[in-house]
């Protein structure tokens, strides 16, 4: 072998000698932390890949926010090669590309912080996924500062986009930052930001967090979290699901999250798991006597809801039993609310009543105890005006402006005012329900107010709301009939052929149909059709038919 070849096998072998140095060790390490990440969309099909960094034992990682903007899900797959679900998200930001989150199970390795920022020319590494390559060297171009203590690094050399958060780390083996692959400009954002993300009560509704359908982790603090719980609701139920028993593994003295467990759990019909949850928080919450309370409402729920065939031990006698142990240790008006609610299931109205109208003297003097009175004194048969008296004292102890708290009150007297025959007042209130609850109105209530107004001859106002009755509820043939009716009353007889037409053509037997379709043609001039469809209308039984029959026929 000559000198030449000598040297050059010399020169590579060491520059080999110094690559293969620069990566081991420390370096090398922090492979083990890097992950490979997957996010989905709700249909399952991918919808972006990156890397992480897992940067503790209880598996917080970090990584670029852009890849979980709109994801259903999403799943990081560890140097080892375990699969771990992406569990919650705990902050992001957006303008730094950032997000930090928490994966299933223990993590294959964990990477160390830097305990301070890179300056300008600091050499550093590029650390792939274990199956992706070796680190690849790169140094620092700029440090430009954010926040008075982070760094956002532009980098001298790109990296391929399978880097696209990797770790930056220097040769210690801390890492530096999180490696933002551009086409444009390569760069990496101070991981350290990252341990500023903080929940609040009202993180689930941060705009960035919402465009990911992951549920959001819960705040440490207490009274947020309670707060968080409470928004969670609004989640998917399998999110709100697993935020409950967060809280009761972070909380396990607090009523909250049994509470909110056993809810659940009974309305899936797993009673027993349900009964077992309350039984569980009872031995290990601090304020037993909101334990029995809640214990004692989710009884009376189940025995009012008369399912107690599936669940024989919730009856409303355990449910008093319960609320008496609550009673025992606090004196608390709503203790005796839900004696008063509990009495009322078992049929004992006057004790019922005897207790919410106690309750009315008190500082629970409220809309709820006044209509709940009503609904004992309508079982132990009162007066329509006593009736009446209790609504207006509901509506009446409201705070003003009214707000959704009010609107059963409007439409409980709105209905009381129909059966006094007093419909103008009626509508008015249920306008005003309207108002208050726009999501609780379904074409039932649009019918039975337009029932209303056409008692009342309000005939514009019932047109308006039988034709929106029929817009949601398209295929109800006794909807169309009505229509029809109400368009005759006002002599729009085109309008009334119509509807009639249309409740015929789904319910080809509606004999009132064929009634209203005939006299509605009689009235327009088409006089043959018409008076062939009354006689239909005969022929399927209507009782009216013949007397319309009788009248037309003397008109000839």
């Amino acid at each position: 072998m000559n000198k030449r070849v000598l040297l050059i096998l010399f020169v590579l072998f060491a520059a080999f000698s110094s690559r293969m140095a620069a990566q081991s060790g420390a370096v090398k390490k922090v492979a083990n932390a890097v992950l490979s990440i997957t996010t989905f969309k709700a249909d399952g099909s991918i919808l972006a890949t990156a890397n992480g960094i897992c940067i503790s034992n209880d598996g917080t990682c970090v990584s670029p926010w852009s890849p979980f903007a709109g994801a259903d899900h999403a799943v990081a797959i560890d140097a080892k090669g375990q699969k771990h679900q992406v569990t919650k998200l705990m902050g992001a930001n957006e303008i730094y590309n950032l997000v930090k989150f928490a994966i299933s199970g223990a993590p294959a390795g964990v990477a160390t912080l830097a305990s301070a920022t890179a300056n300008s020319g600091s050499a550093g590494w590029i650390v792939p996924y274990a199956k992706d390559g070796a680190p690849q060297k790169n140094s620092v171009k700029s440090a430009e500062k954010f926040m008075n203590k982070y760094n956002y690094y532009v980098l001298t050399s790109q990296a391929d986009d399978k880097y696209n958060g990797c770790p930056l780390v220097a040769d210690n083996g801390q890492v530096l930052g999180v490696y933002l692959y551009s086409a444009s400009t390569p760069s990496a954002t101070d991981v350290r930001y990252a341990n500023d993300f903080t929940l609040s009560g009202l993180s689930i509704n941060d705009p960035v967090l919402r465009q990911c359908k992951i549920r959001v982790a819960l705040p440490s603090d207490l009274k947020d979290a309670q707060l968080a719980l409470l928004m969670s609701q609004q989640q998917d139920p399998n999110n709100y699901e697993a935020t409950v028993k967060d809280f009761i593994s972070m909380f396990p003295q607090q009523n909250d999250g049994y509470w909110g467990l056993a809810n659940l759990q009974a309305s899936k019909g797993d009673y027993l798991g349900a009964d077992n949850t309350m039984k569980e928080a009872i031995s290990k919450v601090s304020d037993k006597s909101e334990c029995h309370y809640n214990y004692s409402r989710l009884i009376s729920q189940y025995a009012q809801a008369k399912v107690d065939s599936l669940y024989a031990p919730w009856t409303f006698d355990k449910a008093l039993t319960e609320i008496k142990e609550a009673q025992k240790a606090d004196n608390n008006l709503a203790y005796k609310q839900q004696e008063g609610i509990i009495k009322y299931g078992q049929g004992n109205y006057q004790e019922a009543y005897d207790i919410f109208m106690g309750l009315t003297r008190s500082k629970l003097r409220g809309g709820e105890v006044f209509y709940q009175a009503m609904q004992a004194k309508q079982k132990l048969g009162g007066t329509d005006q006593e009736l009446l008296s209790l609504l207006d004292s509901a509506v009446a102890v409201c705070d003003t402006p009214y707000t959704v708290v009010a609107a059963p009150y409007f439409l409980a007297r709105g209905l009381q005012y129909g059966k006094m025959n007093k419909y103008r007042e009626a509508v008015i209130d249920l306008y005003r329900y309207e108002v208050l609850n726009p999501s609780g109105c379904t074409a039932a209530f649009y019918f039975n107010r337009e029932q209303l107004e056409v008692k009342g001859r309000m005939w514009q106002q019932a047109l308006n709301d039988i034709a929106h009755v029929c817009l949601i509820t398209k295929d109800e043939p006794l909807y169309w009939a009505e229509f029809a009716s109400v368009n005759l009353q006002v002599h729009k007889y085109a309008d009334a052929i119509a509807a009639a037409k249309r409740a015929i053509e789904l319910s080809k037997d509606y004999a009132d149909a064929y009634l209203l379709l005939g006299v509605a043609q009689v009235e327009n001039n088409e006089r043959a059709e018409g008076m062939q469809n009354i006689a239909k209308a005969k022929e399927l039984g209507n009782q009216q038919a013949d007397s319309f029959l009788k009248r037309y026929q003397q008109k000839k």
